[in-house]
């Protein structure tokens, strides 16, 4: 299994960790002034590819292209390894940070830690570390931890299994899958060591999508044009489900050039397969939308590298949501602040009306029951920005809700601290016609609708157990 990161890598393979576990190194002085990382994703794998850029002033530099075989199992053997990977999304471009990586045996003895201290290039940035599995080096078998940190402040805790063989590895498996708690010791495996399981996934985990795009590649063309403040909504979001306690590396966050077509459908249709039946999945899209002047029933997204005269460079919306029913999960909420987000449902400069294609979907019965969707739009008119908000208007209004002002609301449910779904309907459904007709003049509505007969769907909540 090879995951390909493509385009995605931006510039973020500069630099990199790129050593077996083994010493320390001395601390450096701690980063304060800047602030902490709140986006990124971790990944645990066998191995990486590079290539060199080919132009542009990174010319010659090494970026980093595949992850091969993403896994949480891992042998020892001659020339083996276990990479972990950190993608962060929201660092401070030309900021001097401090990463940080630690290594920690089944005991919980801590086996050795790298430290480097990094000028970045980009807000997206990858940093990585290795340990080497060789059998000289007479690694227990069990579960292992790395901690990654960065400005000396701890981000997140991967773990992985390690084992001689197949056998063996069997047998670490079920035991984790018997004992399901984390703190369970086992009785030793081959090598005199405990193994304490892995943290069972089980029901109630939570996934989101998180996409804004204010930045096009081909801007103009067709006549697309940049937004404001597209990408300030995705990360706004990204934060506040953050701020609700949904882990970090459950966030899949991507704006501007990160938001490329393909990178979109490896985080739909591939990164979202980790979700299952009983899992939250959450997507929330800012952007421009567009339909095929061919054929308008067909909507799409306007991804980073999106040429809208050729309407196939998108992403359909429909498939959107294809991609979405794959996972099979009971439990999903779409949110989306683009023009023709209608289709999903329908920010952008042609108009097409949402609400035909909600109805349609109810009416066919096209979207499996427990299904959310929250959009910015009831009519023709594009989604708006405004300095006023320094967001969407529905994110404006959605940040709000979820930061408290949506919480036991016109006494739709009592104001207990969790922001249910039917107390942010009814926040938004009166908020954001109020905000727009105050700021612009004219009042705009949200589409909020479920694929659901069951009244308890609303209440449904974005905060982590």
């Amino acid at each position: 299994m090879r995951s390909d990161l493509g385009n995605r890598v931006v510039w973020a393979a500069f630099f990199s960790l790129l050593m077996a576990a083994g010493g320390c190194v001395t601390a450096q002085q701690q980063r304060t002034d800047l602030p902490a990382p709140q986006s990124y994703e971790y990944h645990l794998c066998e191995g990486l590819q590079f290539e060199r850029v080919q132009q542009g002033k990174f010319r010659g530099k090494k970026q980093l292209t595949e992850l091969e075989n993403e896994t949480d199992e891992f042998y020892k053997g001659q020339g083996n390894k276990v990479f972990m990977v950190m993608h962060w999304f929201d660092l401070v471009p030309k900021a001097r940070y401090t990463f940080r990586f630690e290594w920690y045996r089944p005991d919980g003895k801590q086996l050795g830690a790298q430290q480097a201290d990094v000028k970045v290039l980009h807000n997206d940035w990858y940093t990585f570390n290795s340990m080497k599995l060789d059998r000289k080096y007479n690694r227990p078998s069990g579960k292992w931890s790395v901690k990654a940190y960065a400005n000396q402040e701890h981000i997140v805790t991967a773990h992985f299994l390690l084992a001689d063989n197949p056998k063996e590895m069997a047998e670490l498996r079920s035991r984790v899958k018997d004992t399901g708690a984390e703190s369970v010791s086992t009785e030793p495996v081959g090598t005199g060591q405990s193994v304490p399981p892995l943290p069972a996934a089980g029901a109630g985990d939570r996934f989101a999508v998180v996409i804004g795009i204010a930045e096009y590649e081909q801007v103009n063309r067709g006549g697309l044009s940049n937004l404001i403040y597209a990408d300030d909504d995705a990360r706004a979001f990204a934060n506040i489900l953050l701020r609700l306690g949904w882990k970090r590396s459950h966030v899949n966050l991507l704006v501007n050039e990160q938001a490329t077509r393909r990178n979109i459908l490896i985080a739909l249709e591939s990164w979202l397969t980790k979700a299952g039946p009983n899992d939250q999945i959450v997507l929330f899209w800012a952007g421009h939308g567009f339909p095929d002047p061919e054929d308008p029933e067909k909507v799409y997204f306007a991804c980073h590298d999106t040429d809208i005269t050729i309407p196939a460079t998108g992403y359909r919306m429909d498939r959107v949501r294809v991609a979405l029913e794959e996972r099979k999960a009971k439990n999903v909420i779409v949110l989306a602040d683009t023009c023709h987000a209608g289709k999903l449902i329908t920010r952008g400069h042609r108009d097409i009306s949402v609400v035909p294609g909600i109805r349609r979907m109810r009416k066919e019965r096209t979207v499996p029951q427990g299904w959310i969707f929250m959009v910015g739009a009831d009519t023709d008119r594009r989604s708006i920005e405004h300095t006023s908000w320094k967001n969407g208007a529905f994110t404006h209004c959605l940040i709000q809700g979820l930061s408290g002002e949506a919480d036991g609301f016109l006494s739709v449910a009592s104001k207990d601290g969790i922001v249910t779904m039917r107390e942010l309907k009814a926040y938004l459904s009166t908020a954001m016609p109020e905000e727009t007709q105050r700021v612009l003049g004219v009042a705009k509505r949200p589409i909020i609708t479920t694929s659901s007969s069951d009244p308890d769907i609303w209440d449904t909540a974005l905060k982590a157990d």
